[in-house]
């Protein structure tokens, strides 16, 4: 089912950097939040008590997590993408590789684009139309929209106060960064966010975030299907829509960290890929509080949203591609059990939503010899 979260105030996701009232007085909001945030505020919408909300936490499954803009689903902008001073983008061709320590046998390069590329505050953000015509390796027809349009940041100033006297303290003052989606013509930036074995009950409010911010959420639907991609070529490209959490840092655990070779198997499929080139951004910190064992969570670094790699098949077919990775949560790390690899029950792919992947082609105007 796929649901839509509305700000009914600001909203505060705080990121990974140090934060108290006295020397690292200053904290950030990541927007939008990791996938995983929704899973303590899915179980609170649905009104779970102590007796079973362990139970349906572990039943609970969240798919893909992200923006819409007036029913728009919004994705992160591919990695593997230029953006132009019109907000138009252009996708970088596969080149070899030059010869050196380079890990991968091609690169991508932007000698071949034409015109200024612009920096977009915040990142980038295309419509599942756009993503779609990427993905079949076309040039989107809209332009790139950046989140610094859809969010207003809002600084909020506060000094810690003595419990026992009600003074307030010297020098223990401190500052958060909070976050308020902005309207576009007339309809809502929402927060939206896919989730499995659960029952909200609609219409609704839950607690979102740090400080427990108040939000509504309402049902949208089934689950939202991309359009598959159809090839019969022995190449293709994983974008990813969600941030992931690799066992060897940017490379999947199934794949082989020194020949870039590796077999993904789930039930009666199975493909040999190699990695032949990757668009990968700036880590992103992931950790979080469990309030089951009441102390912070383990600190893992995710690739972000909009990474791409681009695979060579040894073994199977394209269709084996889309059955395996197209549209499912790939991250290796499972919440609450580490890195676990069994290939016959549901903790083949992650139920916190990080790594949410969509596979697409390798167009004739970015994959040159690749496509051959």
């Amino acid at each position: 089912m796929l649901y839509a979260i509305d700000a009914v105030d600001t909203l505060f996701f705080r990121n990974a950097s140090p934060f108290d009232a006295e020397l690292s007085q200053s904290a950030s909001s990541m927007f939008p939040p990791l996938p995983s945030v929704y899973a303590g505020a899915l179980c609170y919408a649905a009104g779970l008590g102590d007796a079973n909300s362990a139970v349906i936490s572990r039943r609970l499954k969240i798919g893909f997590s992200g923006l819409m803009i007036n029913g728009r689903i919004m994705l992160p902008r591919p990695l593997d993408t230029v953006v132009l001073s019109s907000y138009k983008f252009e996708v970088m061709p596969l080149v070899p590789a030059p010869i050196g320590s380079y890990q991968l046998p091609f690169v991508l390069s932007g000698d071949r684009i034409t015109g200024k590329e612009t920096e977009l505050k915040g990142g980038g953000y295309l419509d599942e139309v756009a993503i779609t015509q990427y993905l079949k390796g076309e040039l989107p027809d809209e332009s790139c929209l950046q989140l610094a349009d859809l969010i207003n940041k809002e600084r909020h100033v506060g000094i810690q106060i003595n419990p026992d006297s009600g003074a307030t303290q010297a020098g223990m003052w401190y500052s958060i960064e909070k976050v308020r989606p902005v309207s576009q013509n007339g309809g809502r930036c929402s927060l939206v966010v896919e989730a499995e074995g659960i029952d909200i009950r609609i219409p609704g409010v839950i607690k979102l975030g740090g400080e427990s911010r108040a939000a509504s959420i309402q049902r949208l639907g089934d689950k939202y299907n991309f359009e598959p991609v159809s090839s019969n070529k022995k190449y293709f490209k994983l974008y990813l829509a969600t941030p992931a959490i690799f066992k060897h840092g940017w490379i999947p655990w199934w794949l082989d960290p020194v020949s870039k070779e590796g077999v993904f198997a789930y039930k009666k499929r199975r493909i040999r890929v190699r990695l032949i080139s990757a668009a990968i951004g700036r880590y992103v910190a992931a950790g979080g509080f469990s309030f089951e064992k009441q102390k912070p969570k383990e600190m893992r670094y995710a690739v972000p949203a909009g990474s791409v790699y681009f695979f060579e098949i040894i073994e199977g077919e394209f269709q084996d591609a889309i059955k395996l990775f197209n549209q499912k949560c790939i991250s290796d790390y499972r919440e609450g059990y580490g890195f676990i690899y069994q290939n016959w029950d549901r903790m083949r792919y992650c139920d916190r939503g990080f790594g949410y992947s969509l596979i697409g082609d390798i167009g004739t105007n970015q994959g040159g010899i690749v496509n051959v």
